[in-house]
């Protein structure tokens, strides 16, 4: 019984060692961009033990004085409305996909899984040929509709999965109650959906935050963004890691705290988990 417990604690602790472990070495990109953003620029190559004074908040200073701000609003603008229109249409369409009795929900479902898998490059050239005549290039409403190619697809499909956890018993009864579809809909299945909801909302913002391959065909100096923003520190005779890790920070920072108020709620969508 001793030998038991003994093997039990020596488990533990090589699986708490394992998990420190990565978790440090998961940590040590992170830790080096925030050392990165403080370094001088001279001495931004040496080792932090030969320089540990050479220190400094120009670079911070720097990227104030640049483009990168603006294209940062830019990113919360396009990201803020591209998931926000997902949201306007994809919650109500898989709520649709989820408790109406269709015939060609497989097909749907499949569709919906080929839009959320395909790589942008798949759709950036004919939205290109489309936003060139239409005058939609280097605009926030051209952005948008490209993001929503990524957003609107795994909106819809997060929630679908969402609504059909939501007893049908619920929403019969409401309308049994002389309730409208629609007030069903509100006052039923969209709160006991909402770990879901917030969960995609989350998601959504993330791709279109982080996106880079149609802001950079897209935008122009007018709209670009963060991701593509970063881009101008790198010249053809030199590369400014400085700015480019405050770049990183600062394009890391603002999810940082959306990510922990929602946690919850991304934990409760994963596990499947809906409140009722």
């Amino acid at each position: 019984m001793i030998d038991n417990s003994r093997q039990f604690h020596n488990r533990r602790r090589f699986g708490l060692a394992m998990m420190i472990t990565l978790l440090v070495f998961a940590a040590l990109p992170t830790v080096w961009v925030l050392v990165l953003s403080f370094r001088a620029p001279v001495a931004i190559f040496e080792p932090i033990w030969e320089s540990p004074t050479a220190l400094t908040l120009q670079n911070f200073y720097k990227i104030t004085r640049s483009d990168f701000p603006a294209a940062l609003l830019n990113s919360f603008i396009t990201a803020g409305l591209s998931t926000t229109f997902a949201m306007l249409v994809g919650v109500p369409a898989g709520f649709a996909l989820a408790k109406a009795r269709l015939s060609g929900k497989f097909i749907a479902s499949w569709v919906l899984l080929l839009l959320r898998m395909a790589p942008p490059v798949g759709f950036v050239i004919p939205l290109f040929l489309l936003y060139a005549n239409s005058g939609l290039i280097d605009t926030y409403l051209g952005l948008v509709f490209a993001y929503m190619t990524l957003t609107l697809p795994l909106v819809t499909w997060s929630m679908w999965n969402s609504f059909a956890q939501v007893p049908d018993e619920l929403i019969e009864a409401a309308i049994m109650d002389d309730a409208s579809l629609a007030k069903a809909f509100f006052l039923i299945a969209l709160p006991a959906a909402r770990p879901g909801a917030v969960a995609a909302a989350i998601l959504a913002f993330l791709v279109a935050w982080n996106d880079f391959f149609y802001a950079l065909i897209i935008t122009r100096s007018g709209t670009t963004t963060a991701p593509v923003a970063v881009m101008n520190f790198i010249s053809y005779d030199s590369v400014d890691w400085a700015s480019i890790a405050v770049a990183s920070i600062a394009l890391t920072l603002p999810i940082l705290p959306l990510m922990a108020l929602a946690n919850r709620y991304i934990v409760q969508s994963l596990s499947g988990a809906v409140k009722g």
